[in-house]
C-alpha cells in the first residue's frame, strides 16, 4: 500500500514541489475542503509521532535504569505512573521544543550522524542474528493464531499499524522546495525511501524472530520495557551489554523522528494557516529564529500531556496517527487520479507510468485501511481513547475552519498554485545520486526516456573598482591613494565638512607628501554649476586627483567636477577615490551620471570603506539605507541576467540585513554587527551595479507620475507589492529568498519586508508621506514598468492591512 501510496506522492512532488505537501495537491485537485480535510489529518499523523517519541524515550530510559522509575502516582491501562517517568517525558520535551524554536543549524548535521548510527545498530543485530539465529525459532512465528480468521484479524492487526512507521517518506514532499535535486530525482528518491525502509524493518523483523522463538519473545514482552529487539541484540551476542547499544540506535532514532516530524507537523500547520485555513496564530514567525513559534508550541503541549496517560498511550497514538495518514494517503491518492483527469497538461518531471492502475491500488488499499479501523471486529477497530484523540482532533479542526471562515471571509482557503510550466521544468542542483539505484527504479516511470540535461554556466563578471575595507581604513588614505598623484582635491558637502573625518582623511594625505585643497559645496541641485567652480579650484592650485568623502550626492558631484575639467582644460579625466559615509552608495561602484549618461572613465579607482566614517548616519537613515541596500540585493538576485556571482553575494548581503539591520538601526548591536551591516550595504551597491537592477531607477519610474519625492523610504511599501506579485511564478527562486529572510515558501517574501519594515518604523513614515493603498498600487506597477493589473492591487490592499493591523 505504502509503495503505490508513494508513487502517487512521487508524481505529484516532483509536480508540484512547494512546502505544505498534501495541503498543496488535495488544494489543486479537491478544493479548500478537501485540502483542509487532508491536511489536518495528516498533522494528526506527524502529532502522533511526536506524543509516540514522547513516551517511547521514558521507556527505554526504564529498560536501561530499571531502578529509575521512582514517586508512584497512578495507573492507566495496567501501566504505572511514576514521577520519574513523567519528569523526564516532559524535560524532554520541552528540550526538543525549544531546540526546534530556536532552529538550530546543526540540526541537519545531528541528523545525520543519528541516522548513521540507527543504520549501524540495525545492520549489527541482523548480521549478528544471521551468525548465531537458527531456522527452528521461526516455528510458530510466521503467522499467530488457532485459526484462519484469528491469522487474519492478527495480521491485519499489524498491518493497519504500519502505515505509522513509513510516514517518514512524507518529509520528503513537506521539504520538497528546500531539496537541491532535480524534480525527476526528488521522485526517484522518495520511492527509494521505501523501498529502503521496507528492508530495513523486514530485516529486523527476522532477525530479531531468528534468533529468538515465539516463548522467548513472549517474555521479553513481559520485560520492564518491553523491547524485544533489544534482547534479540543481547542474544545474538551473548552480552547484556549490546542490548543498551541497541537502545543507543533507538533513542537516536526518537531524537531524530521526534525532530523532524515536530518540524513536518508545525510547518504543515503554518501552510494551513498562511492560507487562512487555522487561525493565522500558527503562522507567527519567532521575532529571532523565524520558527513557526506558535505551531510548534501547540504540538510540543501535546507531546508534554502524551505521557501522562502512560505507556499504552505508545499503541493509542499510533493507532490514532495511522487512522489520520491512511485518510491523508486516500485522499491524495484521489488527487492523483483526479489531476491526470483535470490536470493532462501538467508538467510532470517524475511521471509514473499505468497511472488508473497505480491510482486505484492506492485509492482500494488505503481506503481498506481506514474502513479497518472503523468496522468493529476487524483487528484493527479503534478502541475508545483512539477514537477520542481523532475525533478530539477533528473537533478542533472543525472549529479552526469555521472560526477563519468567518474571521477571514473571502481570504480563508487562499492558495497559490504552484504547478510547474512545461517550459519550466528544467534540472535544479543536481546531486550525485547512484546509477545502480535509478536504474532499479526505472520500471516504476514512465516510458518515456529520462534524459540528464546539465546547461552549462555561461556568464561575465567585471568588478573594476577597488574596494578597501575596515575600520580605521581612512587613516590609511594617504598610502593607499599616493600613486594617484601629489595633489588631491578632497570633495566634500556641508553636512560632512565639520566632522573629525575629514580632516582624519587629508591628514593622512599630507603625512603621505600629498597637498589637499578642499572643496565643500557639493550640493544636490545645480551640479553643473557647481562643478564649474570646483573646475576655478582646480586651475587654481593644479590638483591631479579627486578624493570626495560624503554621500551618493558627493560622488555624484565629484564625477561631474572630473568630467567638467577633462572638457575645460583639455585633459584624460582625473583619477577619482571615495570615502563614504553612508553604506548604500551605489554611485561609488557605477559610472553614471544624474543626467543619465555614463562614462567608463569615472569609475572609481579606490573606495575606501571604513564603517567608522557611517557612524553618523541617524537611526531613520539607517533604515532607510539598509532598507535600500536590501532592496539592491533582492532586485540584483531575481534579476533575469542574474548570475551565480552575484547570486552569492547578493544572498549573503540579504541574509546580514534580515538579521542586524533592527538591532543597528536601534542601536542594540555590537561592533562586529554594525560593521557586517555596512559590509551588506556595499554589497548591495556592488551587485546593482553589476547586474544594472538598481532600486533607483525603479523608484524614479514609480514616482514619475505621482507628486511624491523619489524618496528611498518608500520602498518599504512599493518593494513587497512587487516581490509578492512576482513570487508564485518562481516557487524555487522565491522560495530559497525566503529561507533566507527566515521565512518557508516563496509566499512568504513579502510577509518577511512587510515584518522587516514594521520593525525597521518604515511603515510610519510612509503613512507621513500621504502614501496611500491605491498609491502603493500604481506605484508597483510602474516600478515594474507593467500594465496595472487586478493581482498587484489585491496584493497591495493585502498588505496594508497587514501593515496596519
Amino acid at each position: 500500500m505504502i509503495f503505490f501510496v508513494g508513487l502517487t506522492y512521487a508524481e505529484l512532488t516532483s509536480a508540484m514541489p512547494q512546502c505544505g505537501g498534501e495541503h498543496v495537491f488535495s488544494y489543486k485537485a479537491l478544493g479548500p475542503l478537501g485540502s483542509f480535510i487532508c491536511t489536518w489529518m495528516i498533522v494528526l499523523g506527524y502529532v502522533g509521532v511526536v506524543c509516540f517519541e514522547a513516551c517511547a524515550l521514558p521507556t527505554i530510559v526504564a529498560y536501561i535504569y530499571p531502578d529509575f522509575l521512582a514517586g508512584y502516582l497512578y495507573t492507566v491501562a495496567g501501566f504505572d505512573i511514576y514521577a520519574s517517568w513523567l519528569a523526564v517525558a516532559i524535560l524532554v520535551s520541552v528540550f526538543i521544543t525549544a531546540i526546534n524554536i530556536i532552529g538550530t543549524k546543526t540540526a541537519a548535521i545531528l541528523q545525520t550522524i543519528l541516522t548513521v548510527i540507527i543504520g549501524g545498530v540495525g545492520i549489527l543485530l541482523i548480521a549478528a542474528s544471521a551468525l548465531t539465529g537458527t531456522v527452528s525459532n521461526l516455528e510458530g512465528q510466521l503467522f499467530m493464531g488457532a485459526t484462519t480468521t484469528d491469522m487474519v484479524k492478527g495480521t491485519l492487526a499489524v498491518a493497519v499499524m504500519t502505515p505509522f512507521y513509513f510516514i517518514g517518506f512524507d518529509v520528503i514532499p513537506q521539504a520538497a522546495e528546500e531539496i537541491s535535486v532535480s524534480l525527476q530525482k526528488i521522485g526517484r528518491i522518495l520511492i527509494l525511501s521505501i523501498v529502503l525502509a521496507v528492508l530495513f524493518y523486514a530485516l529486523i523483523i527476522f532477525g530479531v524472530g531468528y534468533v529468538m522463538n515465539h516463548a522467548e519473545i513472549a517474555v521479553a514482552m513481559k520485560g520492564v520495557g518491553g523491547l524485544v529487539t533489544a534482547d534479540a541484540m543481547a542474544v545474538a551476542f551473548g552480552s547484556s551489554i549490546m542490548a543498551k547499544v541497541l537502545i543507543i540506535g533507538g533513542l537516536c532514532g526518537i531524537i531524530t523522528s521526534w525532530n523532524s516530524f515536530l518540524i513536518g507537523g508545525s510547518r504543515a500547520m503554518y501552510s494551513m494557516a498562511e492560507s487562512y485555513m487555522i487561525p493565522r496564530i500558527f503562522a507567527k514567525l519567532h521575532d529571532k529564529y523565524k520558527t513557526p513559534v506558535n505551531a510548534l508550541l501547540l504540538i510540543g503541549l501535546l507531546s508534554i500531556i502524551a505521557p501522562f496517560f502512560g505507556k499504552k498511550m505508545l499503541v493509542w497514538v499510533v493507532d490514532a496517527g495511522n487512522f489520520g495518514c491512511c485518510v491523508a494517503y486516500c485522499m491524495v491518492a484521489i488527487s492523483f487520479v483526479i489531476l491526470r483527469k483535470k490536470a493532462p497538461d501538467m508538467a510532470r518531471p517524475y511521471k509514473v507510468s499505468h497511472y488508473k492502475l497505480v491510482g486505484a491500488l492506492a485509492i482500494l488499499m488505503s481506503g481498506f485501511m481506514v474502513v479497518m479501523y472503523v468496522v468493529p471486529g476487524s483487528g484493527a477497530t479503534l478502541v475508545p481513547q483512539e477514537w477520542g484523540m481523532v475525533l478530539g482532533w477533528s473537533i478542533l479542526g472543525v472549529l479552526f475552519g469555521l472560526y477563519c471562515k468567518a474571521q477571514y471571509g473571502s481570504k480563508f482557503a487562499t492558495h497559490i498554485d504552484v504547478a510547474l510550466d512545461n517550459e519550466a521544468v528544467e534540472e535544479a542542483g543536481d546531486l550525485a545520486f547512484g546509477q545502480a539505484m535509478a536504474a532499479a527504479l526505472q520500471n516504476v516511470e514512465s516510458d518515456a526516456p529520462v534524459t540528464y540535461v546539465s546547461q552549462p554556466l555561461s556568464f561575465s563578471f567585471s568588478m573594476p573598482v577597488s574596494v578597501v575595507f575596515g575600520a580605521g581604513k581612512r587613516h590609511m588614505a594617504g598610502e593607499l591613494l599616493k600613486s594617484y598623484g601629489t595633489k588631491a582635491l578632497v570633495v566634500t558637502d556641508s553636512a560632512t565638512n565639520g566632522r573629525d573625518l575629514v580632516r582624519e582623511v587629508e591628514k593622512s594625505l599630507n603625512d603621505a607628501g600629498i597637498s589637499v585643497t578642499r572643496f565643500a559645496h557639493v550640493t544636490g541641485k545645480s551640479l553643473d554649476i557647481t562643478a564649474n567652480s570646483a573646475v576655478d579650484e582646480i586651475k587654481k592650485d593644479g590638483s591631479n586627483f579627486i578624493v570626495a568623502i560624503g554621500s551618493n550626492t558627493v560622488m555624484e558631484g565629484a564625477k561631474m567636477i572630473a568630467r567638467t575639467a577633462a572638457s575645460a582644460l583639455n585633459q584624460a579625466v582625473m583619477p577619482l577615490t571615495f570615502v563614504p559615509t553612508d553604506y548604500h552608495s551605489g554611485a561609488c561602484f557605477d559610472a553614471s551620471l544624474p543626467d543619465g549618461s555614463c562614462d567608463k572613465a569615472l569609475l572609481a579607482k579606490v573606495v575606501i570603506v571604513d564603517p567608522e566614517c557611517m557612524t553618523g548616519m541617524s537611526q531613520k537613515e539607517r533604515a532607510v539605507s539598509g532598507f535600500a541596500a536590501l532592496s539592491e540585493c533582492i532586485s540584483a538576485y531575481t534579476a533575469a541576467d542574474a548570475q551565480p556571482l552575484t547570486d552569492a553575494m547578493a544572498l549573503y548581503a540579504i541574509d546580514i540585513l534580515n538579521d542586524k539591520l533592527t538591532a543597528v538601526c536601534t542601536n542594540h548591536a555590537d561592533k562586529g554587527a554594525w560593521e557586517k551591516v555596512v559590509l551588506a550595504g556595499v554589497i548591495g551597491s556592488m551587485v546593482a551595479a553589476e547586474t544594472g537592477s538598481q532600486v533607483a531607477k525603479g523608484l524614479a519610474q514609480a514616482v514619475a507620475k505621482t507628486s511624491f519625492p523619489a524618496d528611498e523610504v518608500l520602498l518599504a511599501a512599493i518593494v513587497p507589492v512587487v516581490i509578492d506579485a512576482k513570487a508564485g511564478k518562481d516557487p524555487f527562486l522565491y522560495g530559497k529568498l525566503a529561507r533566507t529572510m527566515g521565512g518557508f515558501t516563496s509566499d512568504d517574501c513579502a510577509a518577511r519586508l512587510c515584518y522587516l519594515a514594521k520593525a525597521l518604523h518604515l511603515d510610519l513614515r510612509i503613512a507621513d508621506m500621504g502614501v496611500h493603498e491605491d498609491d502603493i498600487a500604481n506605484m508597483a506597477e510602474a516600478y515594474i514598468g507593467e500594465e496595472a493589473t487586478e493581482e498587484i492591487k489585491e496584493r497591495a490592499a493585502s498588505l496594508e492591512a497587514a501593515f496596519n493591523s
